[in-house]
C-alpha cells in the first residue's frame, strides 16, 4: 500500500465534495444483477420489500493501482446482522431484520457480481484513489461497504435535508436503473456543522479524514444554494457524506395553501392590511355585479379596485386583489409560478416557502436534534430550473437504484 504526501488526499477530497454524476461502470452487469434479484423475488415472496440489505464486503487494505484488479477476484460478499440481531457488538447493517436480502443474493448467485459492480463504481468515483492517498486503511481502520437495493423508492412529497448514515460513512453512491432523465438528490455543499454530530465523528472517523474534511470546509466557504443533481439514463451519483446534506427531489414545485398564504400575509403585512384587502375585494365584487355595474362600465364611472384601498398603495392593488383570491380559498394549493403571476416578488415567495417548507431550512442527522441549515433561506436550484422549464418530467412508477455506503470501522 502506498501513502501519498500530506495534502494530496485533502485536495482530492475537495474535488469529490460536490456530488459527482457518472455513467454506469458496467450496464450489462447491472442488468444481470437486477434481473436475477427480481426473478428470485418472484420465486420467494418474503423478499418482496421496497428496500433490501443485499450484502457487504470489507477492504482491510487498499492496494496499489497495479494490483487493484486482484480485488475483484479475492473479495467476498458477507452478511451482517441487524441492530436487533447483533450479539457480538460488531458492525451491523442499517435496515430492519425482515429486510435482509442476503439469502436472496446467495440463492440467485450474484455475490461476486455485487462486489464487482460496487467496486467499479468506487473506482469511477475516485473513492479508491482517495483511500489510497489518505493512507489510513490498514492501520487502525478497515473499509466496510454496505449495499442496499431500493426496489421501490416512492416519490416523497416533503422530504427533509438529512444524513441517513451514522457517522461511519465516507462516501455514498446511488446507482440508478432508469431509461429516462430524472432529478437526483437535492443537496447543500458544506452546510453548517451539527455540533452533536461533530462530537460523534471525532471518534468514529479516522483523524486523517477529519483533517482533510476540515481543510475542505475552509476551502469551500459558506453555501449559497440548494443544488440538485441531474441524472441521465443509467447514471450514478456519488458524494462525500460529511461534506453535504441531501434529500429526495421535490416534484411539481413547492406549494402553499390559501390558508397558509393568508396567515403569512397577516404576519408579514399586518392583519389590518389583510382585512382591508379582503373588505375592498368584497365591496369591489358587489359593485361589479348586476345591472348597476353594467351601466357604470358603459359610462366609464366604475370605481377601480384601488379606489377601495387606503393602507395599500395603488401600485400594489392588483397584486393584493389576486392574492386575496387565493387566500380566501383556504384549501387551494398554489406554487411559485402562481404566486409570481399574482404579482408577488421572488424574494417574498422565498420567505413564504421557507416558512411552510421547513425541510429546506433544517437538517436532520441521526442521534442529533434538528438544527437550522443556514442563517437565511438558501436559493433552490430546482425552483430556477422549474421556472426555466429545465426539469425533466416525473417518470412513471417508482425509482429503482442501489445505495452503497462506503463506511470505515475499527480494524
Amino acid at each position: 500500500m502506498t501513502t501519498m504526501e500530506t495534502g494530496e488526499s485533502a485536495r482530492l477530497l475537495r474535488e469529490l465534495a460536490s456530488p459527482l454524476v457518472g455513467n454506469c461502470p458496467d450496464l450489462d452487469l447491472q442488468k444481470t444483477i437486477l434481473a436475477a434479484l427480481e426473478e428470485g423475488i418472484k420465486r420467494d415472496k418474503k423478499f418482496d420489500k421496497h428496500v433490501l440489505f443485499v450484502g457487504a464486503f470489507e477492504l482491510p487494505a487498499i492496494p496499489d493501482v497495479a494490483e487493484e484488479g486482484a480485488l475483484f477476484e479475492h473479495l467476498k460478499l458477507i452478511n451482517l446482522p441487524s441492530v436487533t440481531e447483533n450479539k457480538s457488538g460488531g458492525p451491523t447493517h442499517a435496515l430492519a431484520t425482515n429486510r435482509n436480502g442476503f439469502p436472496l443474493v446467495q440463492a440467485v448467485d450474484v455475490e461476486r457480481h455485487l462486489v464487482r459492480y460496487s467496486l467499479l463504481t468506487m473506482v469511477a468515483a475516485r473513492q479508491l484513489e482517495y483511500l489510497r492517498r489518505s493512507g489510513f486503511v490498514g492501520k487502525e481502520w478497515k473499509v466496510l461497504v454496505e449495499i442496499h437495493y431500493y426496489r421501490q423508492r416512492q416519490f416523497i412529497g416533503r422530504d427533509t435535508l438529512h444524513k441517513d448514515t451514522y457517522g461511519e460513512t465516507l462516501f455514498v453512491n446511488l446507482n440508478y436503473d432508469t431509461d429516462v432523465d430524472i432529478p437526483g438528490p437535492e443537496y447543500v455543499v458544506n452546510p453548517e456543522v451539527v455540533q452533536e454530530h461533530e462530537k460523534q465523528i471525532a471518534s468514529s472517523l479516522p483523524t486523517k479524514f477529519l483533517d482533510d474534511l476540515r481543510w475542505v470546509r475552509e476551502q469551500l466557504g459558506k453555501p449559497d444554494r440548494i443544488a440538485i443533481a441531474a441524472i441521465k439514463p443509467h447514471q450514478f451519483v456519488a458524494f462525500v457524506d460529511e461534506a453535504i446534506h441531501h434529500m429526495s427531489p421535490q416534484f411539481g414545485g413547492r406549494t402553499v395553501s390559501g390558508r397558509q398564504l393568508a396567515a403569512f400575509l397577516a404576519k408579514t403585512y399586518g392583519q389590518n392590511v389583510v382585512q382591508e384587502a379582503s373588505s375592498a375585494r368584497q365591496a369591489f365584487r358587489e359593485a361589479s355585479t348586476g345591472f348597476g355595474s353594467y351601466f357604470r362600465s358603459m359610462t366609464n364611472t366604475a370605481k377601480p379596485f384601488a379606489g377601495y384601498l387606503k393602507l395599500i398603495p395603488a401600485d400594489d392593488a392588483n397584486m393584493w386583489f389576486n392574492l386575496m383570491e387565493i387566500a380566501e380559498t383556504p384549501d387551494t394549493e398554489v406554487n411559485r409560478l402562481g404566486l409570481l403571476d399574482a404579482g408577488m416578488s421572488n424574494d417574498v415567495i422565498d420567505r413564504l416557502l421557507a416558512e411552510y417548507w421547513p425541510g429546506y431550512q433544517k437538517v436532520s442527522v441521526p442521534h442529533a436534534k434538528p438544527v437550522p441549515l443556514a442563517g437565511a433561506p438558501l436559493k433552490r436550484q430546482a425552483s430556477d430550473d422549474a421556472l426555466d422549464k429545465r426539469v425533466p418530467p416525473q417518470a412513471a412508477g417508482d425509482r429503482r437504484f442501489f445505495r452503497t455506503w462506503v463506511r470505515v470501522v475499527k480494524a
